[in-house]
């Protein structure tokens, strides 16, 4: 498991895109000549120049991006139009910050944002073929995979009684970095359809960390829903602090007129009845030794809400209550996650990286899909590229960026063994026996 998004950002400027000024070469955004290691994409190899991107770029001329305005707050990497000049935001914008705030924007152009996405994407295929490696050799692992928090549904007749508190579950993740949990799927099981919103809290973030509304068709049955986004609860971040908790819960003031949870009764203080349900008791015994679950309320008066925003709460008013689930249930992954490894560790993955950004890119110019495109403004024919990547297929000797490749990634496998006891372990198996 890796948290891509962040993989993406933590790694787009490991390697930088060497500026040129020639109007035929184009000129990319500054955010894309960043280079943390001091390797640029066109060093990896000749044929990686702006000139040769832009043959293989599509046409840009129909794309149209919204008139900035001030007053307008905007989300991260929205680009907006302004004098005609294209701007991009840094961050998350407030209103009535003006365009030329060099901490908010950053000046860019059509073929700037195809170019970072191209580049996104090969770092993305790059690190999921290392981790693919990984899991291949058995030197990664999934540890609890797509399991339940419990079996079956609660009986409808067993309902909890609104007292408009903020209701839900208390998750506290094992206090170990390299492993995440992902929420793949919300269980909601309420007694009337409609419209259900829930939060994700953490104890180090005012705000939530997620949050999203589902619609129930039916009253009385369990509904499954995906969110929308890929939902992570890491340990630690670059947005929270290490060792706190998570809270998925509701307001049950919020809920729709007339509905109430039903209960799943058990006693979520220990594990369930092995002899009731073995299947239930051996899916807890998995998940339990990664998480934490603790049921709780705190009364809606002690719960700040700004701007109809829940805000996080002073959680010593929590009141745990160990005999139900308000309803809820969850679809989880355990998984190791190696993701702050690989960000914290970046300058190894420099070369990996750039040889295989350069093996895409030359496959594109050799397959060139674009139809506009004339392969000879690429400066070689096609079987030339193939020589580049693949080498002299008539030879026994290896060569070729991919070959250059491969020794890369084994040099990457090799230097990681053994970095984390869980989730990088040295691989050794033991003394094997055999006569002779």
């Amino acid at each position: 498991m890796v948290r891509i998004q962040e993989i993406q950002e933590g790694l787009l400027h490991l390697i930088g895109w060497r500026q040129s000024y020639d109007a035929n070469d184009g000129v990319i955004s500054e955010a894309l000549t960043q280079s943390e290691s001091g390797l640029y994409y066109q060093d990896v190899h000749a044929l990686l120049t702006l000139q040769n991107l832009q043959s293989i770029a599509p046409d840009f001329s129909n794309i149209q991006y919204p008139e900035h305005s001030a007053e307008e707050a905007y989300a991260k990497g929205v680009v907006v139009t302004d004098s005609n000049k294209h701007y991009k935001s840094l961050k998350a914008v407030p209103e009535n910050i003006q365009i030329t705030d060099a901490e908010y924007w950053i000046e860019t152009n059509p073929f700037s944002e195809w170019l970072e996405t191209k580049t996104k994407a090969c770092i993305t295929k790059a690190i999921n073929c290392y981790v693919n490696e990984k899991i291949a050799k058995g030197t990664y692992k999934t540890l609890c995979e797509k399991k339940t928090l419990f079996d079956g549904t609660g009986r409808i007749y067993d309902t909890i009684k609104n007292k408009n508190n903020l209701v839900g579950f208390e998750i506290v993740p094992i206090r170990a970095k390299g492993v995440t949990t992902k929420i793949n799927r919300f269980g909601l099981q309420f007694s009337e359809p409609g419209d259900y919103t829930i939060l994700v809290m953490h104890s180090s973030l005012m705000e939530p960390f997620y949050q999203e509304t589902f619609t129930k068709r039916v009253g009385n049955n369990i509904e499954w829903f995906t969110p929308s986004q890929e939902l992570y609860l890491p340990y630690e971040t670059d947005e929270i602090d290490a060792g706190g908790s998570w809270y998925i819960c509701y307001l049950q003031s919020q809920l729709p007129a007339e509905s109430q949870a039903i209960r799943k009764s058990r006693d979520w203080s220990k594990g369930p009845c092995n002899e009731c349900s073995r299947h239930e008791y051996e899916t807890w015994r998995i998940w339990s030794r990664y998480i934490e679950i603790h049921p709780f309320y705190v009364n809606e008066e002690f719960v700040p809400v700004v701007d109809e925003q829940v805000q996080l709460w002073d959680v010593e008013n929590n009141i745990y209550d160990y005999s139900t689930n308000y309803g809820l249930n969850l679809d989880i992954t355990v998984a190791c996650d190696i993701t702050d490894f690989i960000i914290e560790q970046k300058m190894m993955f420099t070369d990996y990286l750039g040889k295989s950004l350069a093996v895409d890119f030359l496959r594109e110019f050799a397959y060139n899909p674009n139809v506009r495109t004339n392969r000879h403004s690429i400066n070689a024919s096609r079987p030339d590229i193939l020589y580049e990547i693949d080498g002299d297929s008539s030879s026994m000797k290896k060569s070729g960026m991919s070959y250059q490749l491969e020794l890369a990634s084994k040099a990457i496998q090799v230097s990681t063994e053994g970095m984390d006891r869980v989730c990088l372990p040295c691989v050794n198996h033991g003394i094997k026996y055999r006569t002779v």
